[in-house]
């Protein structure tokens, strides 16, 4: 596995984890979170606050999961692997913004 492979895997994994939840508003500032499977009434909530306390909530799964895996795979790719990556080194290394393919 290569580095970049790692940074687009966590990528998917994020992705995949913020898609599993389903963000409704109530009245005003308020919404609730349901997983994505369909049936969508407040009854079935996981989480309930203001809107933004619900993008919050499903924002912090999504980084959650990219970081698990990350350092559960980090051993996979040959310049990572004589190394265990702390939380720090974890987010300054794949921290980084990638280059767009237009820019000149």
């Amino acid at each position: 596995m290569t580095r970049e492979e790692l940074i687009n895997g966590a990528a998917q994994v994020c992705i995949d984890e913020r898609e599993a939840h389903l963000i409704m508003f109530t009245e005003g500032i308020f919404g609730y979170v349901c997983p994505n499977e369909g049936i969508i009434t407040e009854n079935r909530a996981i989480f309930k606050g203001t809107y933004r306390e619900c993008q919050i909530w499903v924002e912090q799964r999504g980084l959650s999961a990219a970081l698990r895996f990350i350092l559960e795979r980090q051993h996979l790719v040959p310049e990572l692997s004589d190394c265990r990556l702390t939380l720090d080194q974890c987010l300054a290394d794949f921290s980084r913004t990638p280059r767009s393919l237009t820019a000149g």
